[in-house]
């Protein structure tokens, strides 16, 4: 049986973490002894239930709020002069690394060396880009223990990262083909490599739900057209997009109504948030496009949409919304960039709309919620897709057949 240590230092449950969870809660455990490291104000009601022996690592830079004094000179006439030309500003960021560096990295990079020490892993399982798992990466090669990173991002390698900490990985998985051409560009000698797509568990998208009631509860009539659009709020998730989009709809549907599904983190989502509810007030869908928040029911809630709408303007590294959509056998439209491109197929199982532009996801959302007949074969086909390519099985079976290629 081989050992096997995986590693997530995200702040809070997103897809990263759902799909360690999931990987975890069905790797063969005759062949397989997972332990999970996961940060400290990490918190996840699924993480009891999987009975796998779990470490809490201390990550201070979730933990430690920017001290008032650097606060201070960030906004100083010192700050700025020091930004305001070349070398003054390389030194500043210099001296932000090194900040860094002793407040963040090491300690937390020493706290993974006696966790690597006392587990004694045949393989470290780092769950995310290289610079969000850089600690315990950095352990790994000053422990000689062998490491493979499952990227999830577009989030490059820093020099440091490319030339002195990635030689020290013996594989790579990659949850699109697009973050794998990005990621393959910036590592001068990448390990072997695979893309592995993230999966759905279509089980938890396949129970009865009483649409009616969820609707009812939510203020939302029983026969008014529904588009939901889930995921975390920030600007390149595209929230204001969606709301302009929903504008169009109801000018042409004034019974449609919407769901902006999803919790706002840090400074930047905070003030995301208000210019999506800026956006609401401005085009007068405050009482049709509610805000629900972070949500634990999210299978629910798309059993009782009409459409999914996954809205960045930015390329999506894979795009969980849309293949958990699928899997709730509901018609998405979604951007056509980055991983969502490889998922959709145009059309067939779905429609593709330019990042960014609300009109032409406004059409695509008017086809569906007009045309029950191309909403259904949508849906359908969509079903099928997950069902044939975004399993956990057919996951966790080729996250397992790489681990043993580098095990051999």
């Amino acid at each position: 049986m081989k050992r096997i240590l995986l590693v997530d230092l995200a702040p809070s449950p997103g897809g990263s973490i759902v799909s360690l969870l999931q990987l975890v809660a069905h790797l063969d455990r005759e062949a397989f002894a997972p332990t999970m490291v996961l940060s400290h104000v990490l918190r996840h009601p699924a993480l009891d239930a999987l009975g796998v022996p779990l470490v809490r690592l201390r990550t201070p830079w979730w933990e430690q709020p920017t001290s008032s004094l650097v606060q201070r000179v960030r906004r100083s006439a010192v700050g700025d002069a020091m930004r305001s030309h070349p070398a003054r500003a390389w030194l500043w960021h210099r001296l932000g690394d090194l900040r860094r560096l002793v407040r963040d990295l090491l300690p937390a990079a020493w706290s993974m060396v006696k966790v690597i020490r006392r587990t004694r892993p045949d393989l470290v399982h780092l769950n995310d880009a290289l610079p969000l798992v850089r600690p315990a990466l950095l352990a790994c090669r000053l422990t000689r223990t062998p490491a493979l990173a499952h990227v999830r991002s577009f989030l490059l390698p820093s020099r440091l990262d490319a030339h002195l900490l990635a030689p020290g990985l013996v594989g790579l998985i990659f949850n699109s083909q697009a973050v794998a051409n990005a990621q393959l560009a910036a590592l001068p000698r990448p390990p072997l490599h695979q893309v592995i797509p993230n999966a759905v568990d279509l089980a938890e998208f396949s129970r009865p739900v009483d649409c009616g009631r969820v609707r009812q509860e939510l203020g939302v009539p029983p026969d008014a057209p529904l588009v939901g659009m889930f995921g975390r709020i920030a600007p390149w998730k595209g929230q204001t997009v969606f709301v302009e989009a929903m504008a169009r709809v109801a000018a042409q549907l004034p019974t449609a109504r919407g769901w902006i599904v999803g919790g706002a983190e840090g400074e930047s989502g905070a003030a995301y948030l208000q210019q999506v509810q800026t956006a609401l007030a401005t085009h007068g869908l405050t009482d049709r496009v509610r805000l629900l928040g972070h949500r634990d029911d999210v299978p629910r809630l798309m059993a009782a949409v009409d459409a999914v709408a996954h809205c960045s303007v930015e390329p999506e590294p894979f795009g969980r919304v849309i293949i958990e959509g699928m899997a709730a056998g509901r018609p998405v439209v979604a951007s056509a960039a980055g991983g969502a491109a490889e998922i959709v197929t145009s059309g067939v199982d779905g429609l593709l709309t330019p990042p960014g532009d609300a009109g032409a996801l406004a059409d695509a959302l008017l086809r569906v919620l007009t045309d029950p007949a191309t909403a259904r074969r949508l849906a359908q086909a969509a079903r099928r897709t997950v069902a044939q390519r975004y399993t956990v099985d057919a996951h966790v079976a080729a996250v397992q057949a790489f681990y043993r290629r580098l095990l051999a």
